[in-house]
């Protein structure tokens, strides 16, 4: 267990320091896959409000800086390593009129998934089938450069709030890849993790990246500024846990670190300033994605085999609700 010593600081973070954590009273998406919809809710009663229809089968969903759009991957009808018909678009919404703008083709690049945004508004998404990430300009639509990373294993990535690096971790290995976003290129493998490398996520201040591992209830923490590991922390409450998909969301605050486990159907929370400062909560079946709908108060947490959205109040650390959803709900966007 990590005790914070030799680790980067916490610092408090202000409203909007990562753009690619959104917030917001209007309302929040629901990426639902298996459903092949985004539904859209009511930011208080939390009742659906409106529903776009999708290609087969969406994934990850991030919103632009100025939160005029959603854009969304549609990765295909496989899974990780056995996607055998991936997809080669994003789909874009405009959310002021819940209303399906188009589409960015990729092509050839396949299977895009995780999706980020830098600060010169150019939207990143892996290409996990085409061993690449995508640079894509929203503006024009049209794929705008990529960068060859090597491995088909790239799922999700992470951009720092400055906008100068991002890191990709390699499911089913035991490295993460920095990416230079200006130069456009892999300027580092940071290797040795113990586990495979899962979901990832940067802090609101910059100072770290925090790196799920999947075989363990294991966060390893990166220093941004060496780019080498300078601690990790373990669920205290969990065992040792079969391998599983895990991500990860810190809160705009910068004061909670989140983690879901698929498998074992658990969320935990860390107090980001002490990291043995631990709660883990029994949620639907298939936790995965994580968003926030003020600054820090509360996480919603999707449930993707059980149709629903687990509603953790993080002031009173306690469950405080449950919101139904088509099936499949995977990501989910505040606005």
């Amino acid at each position: 267990m990590s005790t914070g010593e030799g680790l980067p600081p916490v610092e408090p973070a202000q409203p909007g320091a990562d753009v690619n954590t959104s917030t917001g009273k209007n309302g929040f998406l629901v990426v639902c896959k298996t459903a092949s919809v985004v539904a859209f809710y009511h930011p208080e009663r939390f009742t659906p409000i409106d529903q776009i229809r999708l290609p087969e089968f969406p994934h990850e969903v991030v919103l632009s800086p100025d939160r005029r759009k959603a854009y969304v991957s549609i990765y295909g009808s496989g899974v990780i390593g056995a996607n055998l018909r991936p997809g080669t678009r994003i789909a874009v919404i405009d959310l002021a009129t819940r209303t399906l703008d188009g589409f960015i083709e990729l092509a050839p690049f396949l299977a895009p998934h995780g999706l980020m945004f830098d600060r010169g508004g150019m939207l990143w998404t892996t290409a996990e089938s085409s061993n690449a990430i995508v640079v894509v300009d929203p503006v024009r639509g049209a794929v705008a450069g990529h960068v060859e990373i090597g491995t088909q294993r790239s799922h999700w990535l992470a951009i720092t709030p400055d906008g100068n690096k991002l890191y990709v971790p390699h499911r089913n290995f035991t490295f993460v890849s920095v990416v230079d976003v200006h130069q456009r290129t892999v300027v580092k493998r940071i290797p040795n993790f113990i586990y495979e490398c899962q979901g990832i996520a940067v802090a609101p201040d910059g100072n770290r990246i925090y790196q799920a591992q999947s075989s363990r209830p294991r966060v390893d923490i990166i220093d941004p500024k060496t780019d080498t590991v300078a601690g990790s922390v373990s669920v205290a409450a969990m065992p040792d846990v079969p391998p599983q998909l895990t991500r990860l969301r810190v809160s705009p605050d910068n004061r909670r670190l989140i983690m879901s486990f698929h498998s074992t159907d658990q969320v935990a929370v860390f107090d980001t300033r002490d990291l043995n400062s631990q709660h883990v909560f029994a949620t639907g079946k298939g936790p995965m994605g994580i968003a926030f709908q003020d600054f820090g108060s509360k996480t919603f947490v999707t449930n993707h085999d059980a149709g629903l959205i687990s509603v953790i109040d993080l002031g009173a650390m306690t469950l405080a609700g449950e919101i139904r959803t088509p099936m499949g709900p995977e990501m989910i966007a505040c606005y």
